[in-house]
């Protein structure tokens, strides 16, 4: 029950705060109310009108102007709180929904709108009773007020079942006003005769109007027609409610029936291989996710190819429901997320769900072929913000946040078949390129919901820039607007658009890309110039320029859709049914280019060598070596140190080869560790000068194979620059699946577990694990990379016999070998008889092994 009213409360402060910011509503309610009422009683004439009252059952006679102050009183508030309610709970719909997907209570939602129509009600109706009692005194100013607040609660109600009911702000303001004219107009014996009809006793606001007039001549109580006007009201008000449900339904049952897809979304799906209903249903919910969180995000998904658009939805998708859990608020954000996670990795496992974003993001998966290596990093990165979004103290920590969020899922894999569409190659520039637009989209989005992110205690932008602005956190939620804040914007909208320009030379290098990525660039400065301009910092989601928006956005659309239909078909899925080739073009203006070569074959050995046969299922899966021996071998030939490490390329170039002629999935080098600071400076820089060198997919000729990158170890310390080339070519060879080489760069093994034992502890004080859910399983999903398979073989050259810190919970159960031979001596032929050594042995893992369990049997 606390929690009841703890979300009650919450939901009641934003709903007024909601009203109050409608200035529009206000000015109606302060200024247009006295206006309407003093003109009514001096301009219209005092004539008496008589006529049949049914609330009291009797003839009676009211001047003219005060029964046209009457009826435009009613026609004022009805107007005023309808409008002022429709606009109100239009604007906060996409909110309302996520906060719903994310668990909020939607009774708390609805009962909080309507405590504050209530309230408007009862301040709209005193104020202009007031004003009414200054030309006049009604008999009975206390029903007077009930009266004109009934009515006002009337059209309230109607203003929150319009707003869930109609997309256009106008429409809804028009059919408030109509309906309210028509409705007092009727009622009124000056402008109708027959205005003691019984057929009026159906309008909304009979019982109102009938109440008012009782008040201002009689002292009668016409509690049937009072009654009435609440009546209508509460039925307003259950409709509301209903359509304020059916607007907010849980994503579960969000467009199952594809019959009612427009043609356009059936051709989306036709062309990405998608017919399975329930999948489409997915997809769909995933797409209107995707369009209520921002004009931006669901721009980006127009501007690609159609058989794409399905893939970022999913995406999209995905990351808006754990975006939505992770800012919902609730106590149990953490372990809801876990619950999440956990039935997205049981429902990878088994390739499909019954949840719709799940079971999209899962076909996405498998069709598209997309990594999810990294999602357990991009799982931990929303964990810790449902338990505590962490403060910025610098710019480097605000860009790891957000690429941890937005690059580990899915990105690469998007610009590779980007790259297949248009047969570029999408390199290391144009990866910085996506980075820096996206540091400037999540710079304006930071930007917009400034103010709102403040009033829950936080902001999502580095604190000392904050505070060189002189721009504390209690000024930004009283929603001011100060010249500190206003120079901070300017300066912040400032560095957006110089990433922007760094972003813009994609569309240089690839014209093809060149027409959706300045359409993506211009919406982007569109805002900003919004922004600078000193547009309310509100937090939401529209855009200002809804015109010149839109005219950007749909130019934008059709250059693209010019450029891909001359590519001819493109993207075609990796399974489902076919994707129909479009026509072809009569005369295109750009030639398609070559498609991009497959990967390589390795090269063969200098010798002639050729791997073992024979081999079979003893193939280790995962092999890790030490490569020592580097100094030694510049020693003994005398030469520097450093040479020595250069030597060592080679032969690790070969023991690739080597490794992918044998057929090993995993290849694991220990690069640099965490104790090789303590050697000297110079060479700890050649160290990290190969490094740099070796990850480079555009110099290296590795990376021409079928080899993909992944990376392990502690970026703190390491230079930007090999941290980029790094990242690059994870990013650039994330779709291969010959052979996965994890570089081990600033690694320590008990540094891997201190910081895994370090994050679990902090969840579980944070409550959002149990103590006793801890297993091994689980704990390896806190490592620095969390779905690198145990070692099975473990190899150290150099002669020396141990471990050095590499590896130790991977390792367990690794069968060691240790070789005499220095580094830079060894070849593919030294991993080959290595591995001949490891298939020779018997790996029991703690059991008796198949000999011993042989002879158990025999004996019995």
């Amino acid at each position: 029950m606390t929690r009841l009213r703890l979300c009650l409360a919450t939901a009641l402060r934003y709903a007024v705060l909601e009203q109050v910011r409608n200035r529009l509503a206000l000015a109606l309610a302060v200024f247009f109310v006295p206006v309407w009422v003093g003109l009514a009683h001096t301009a219209m004439p005092t004539a008496p009108v008589r006529f049949f009252l049914r609330a009291a059952d009797q003839d009676v006679t009211v001047a003219g102007n005060v029964l046209t102050q009457l009826s435009g009183a009613v026609h004022a508030l009805a107007l005023i709180v309808g409008f002022m309610m429709f606009l109100a709970a239009r604007r906060s719909a996409a909110f309302d929904h996520r906060l719903v997907t994310a668990g909020y209570p939607r009774a708390c939602l609805v009962l909080a709108k309507y405590l504050a129509l209530l309230l408007a009600c009862l301040l709209v109706a005193g104020y202009a009773t007031a004003w009414i009692c200054v030309f006049w005194r009604p008999e009975q100013p206390a029903l007077l007020a009930a009266a004109l607040g009934a009515g006002a609660l009337t059209y309230g109600g109607a203003g929150i079942m319009l707003a869930a009911l109609l997309r256009s702000e106008l429409a809804g303001m028009f059919l408030v006003i109509m309906a309210s004219f028509v409705d007092v107009s009727l009622q009124n014996p000056i402008a109708n005769a027959g205005a003691d009809s019984p057929v009026l006793r159906w309008l909304p606001t009979y019982g109102a109007m009938q109440s008012a007039v009782v008040a201002a001549d009689t002292h009668h109580l016409p509690w049937a027609h009072l009654g009435l006007a609440l009546l209508w009201a509460l039925t307003t008000a259950a409709v509301g409610t209903a359509a304020f449900t059916l607007h907010t339904r849980s994503r579960l049952g969000a467009l199952r029936r594809t019959w009612r897809l427009p043609p356009l979304r059936h051709r989306v799906y036709r062309r990405a291989g998608v017919d399975d209903p329930e999948l489409r249903a997915g997809y769909e919910t995933c797409r209107r996710l995707v369009r209520r969180s921002g004009q931006t995000d669901y721009a980006v998904t127009q501007l690609v190819p159609t058989p794409l658009r399905p893939l970022l939805w999913a995406m999209y998708g995905h990351g808006r429901v754990l975006d939505d859990l992770s800012d919902s608020g609730r106590a149990d954000a953490t372990e809801r997320i876990d619950a999440w996670v956990r039935a997205m990795e049981e429902d990878l496992a088994r390739g499909t769900s019954t949840d719709p974003v799940r079971r999209a993001l899962t076909h996405a998966v498998t069709t598209w072929d997309l990594p999810t290596e990294q999602l357990p990093a991009s799982f931990a990165t929303y964990r810790q913000d449902a338990a505590e979004r962490p403060d910025f103290t610098s710019w480097e920590q605000w860009h790891a946040y957000w690429h941890a969020l937005s690059f580990p899922v899915g990105v690469t894999r998007l610009a590779t078949l980007l790259g297949e569409a248009t047969g570029t190659r999408l390199g290391p520039r144009d990866a910085e390129a996506l980075r820096r637009w996206t540091d400037a989209f999540n710079l304006v989005d930071a930007l917009r919901d400034l103010r709102q992110d403040a009033r829950l205690g936080r902001v999502a932008l580095p604190l000392p820039v904050l505070a060189a602005h002189g721009v504390h956190l209690a000024d930004l939620r009283t929603g001011r607007r100060t010249p500190q804040l206003d120079a901070l914007v300017r300066e912040l909208a400032v560095t957006a658009h110089g990433w922007l320009d760094d972003a813009a030379g994609l569309a240089d290098r690839h014209p093809v890309l060149a027409a959706s990525w300045r359409t993506l660039i211009r919406l982007q400065r569109l805002q900003l110039r919004a922004l600078e301009r000193g547009r309310p910092l509100s937090g939401g989601r529209r855009c200002a320029g809804s015109f010149r928006r839109a005219l950007v956005l749909h130019t934008g659309r059709l250059r693209a859709a010019r450029y891909w239909r001359r590519l001819g078909p493109v993207l075609a899925p990796a399974q489902g049914a076919p994707v129909p080739a479009p026509p072809p073009p009569v005369a295109p203006a750009v030639p398609r280019p070559r498609p991009a070569e497959p990967p390589l074959p390795p090269r063969p050995h200098a010798g002639g060598a050729r791997p073992p046969a024979g081999l079979g299922d003893r193939v280790p899966r995962h092999v890790a070596i030490i490569m020592d021996g580097n100094g030694r071998w510049a020693a003994e030939r005398g030469l520097p140190r450093s040479r020595g490490h250069g030597a060592g390329q080679a032969a690790l170039r070969d023991v690739v080869y080597g490794a992918l002629e044998l057929g090993i999935p995993h290849l694991t080098l220990y690069g640099l560790s965490t104790e090789n600071w303590k050697r000297p400076a110079a060479e700890v820089e050649e160290i990290l000068r190969l490094l740099g060198e070796g990850a480079d997919a555009d110099r290296e000729e590795v990376f021409a194979r079928d080899v993909r990158l992944w990376w392990s170890g502690l970026p703190e310390g390491l230079p930007a620059g090999l941290l980029d080339v790094l990242e690059s070519t994870v990013r650039r060879t994330g779709h291969r699946r010959g052979l996965t080489l994890t570089l081990c760069v600033n690694y320590g093994g008990r540094a891997e577990i201190t910081a895994a034992a370090r994050e679990l502890a902090r969840d579980v004080a944070d409550g959002g694990l149990r103590p006793s859910a801890v297993t091994a399983p689980l704990f390896a999903r806190y490592l620095h990379q969390p779905t690198l398979p145990d070692v099975d073989l473990l190899i150290r050259t150099g002669g020396d016999h141990r471990l050095s810190n590499f590896l130790p919970w991977q390792a367990a159960y690794a069968e060691l070998v240790f070789l005499d031979t220095l580094w830079p001596d060894l070849d593919r032929t030294g991993l080959w008889r290595a591995v001949e050594t490891y298939a020779r042995r018997e790996r029991r893992f703690g059991g008796l092994g198949e000999a011993a369990a042989q002879g158990r049997i025999e004996s019995t």
